[in-house]
């Protein structure tokens, strides 16, 4: 099996990504909710979506392994280097990262699309 084929076959026996196809024309992508967190690009290149803050936070702390490297037009997601098999458990432990750090962004918009309009609460649109 391919490095790209055994990382898809773990990605999609993780707990919380579902795989679909990339609203991005990039074949099958993984989900957090509606939020697309990890695509391919070729078979050598992954691109997962860890949010800025987790980015910001991880070069605080010491950067990425040199096999990660920022995207430079969308402040959300990371490029990494796919080719090897030992690159196989970065990019999963990189997928359960991008999986928490979207979830909590799902949930906290979950919450304020699910909180009742002001003006609603008062009856004023009834």
């Amino acid at each position: 099996m391919s490095v790209r084929g055994d990382i898809e076959r773990r990605l999609t026996a993780l707990p919380g990504l579902t795989p679909r196809e990339s609203r991005y024309g990039h074949g099958l992508a993984f989900y957090v909710g509606h939020r697309e967190v990890v695509h391919f690009h070729g078979d050598e290149r992954l691109d997962v979506r860890l949010t800025a803050g987790v980015i910001l936070r991880r070069r605080r702390e010491g950067g990425f392994d040199g096999r990660v490297t920022p995207e430079g037009g969308a402040p959300n997601w990371v490029k990494v280097r796919v080719s090897r098999p030992r690159d196989i458990a970065l990019a999963v432990a990189l997928a359960e990262e991008a999986v928490r750090a979207n979830a909590q962004r799902d949930t906290k918009r979950s919450a304020v699309s699910a909180r009742p309009n002001s003006l609603q609460e008062f009856d004023i649109l009834s």
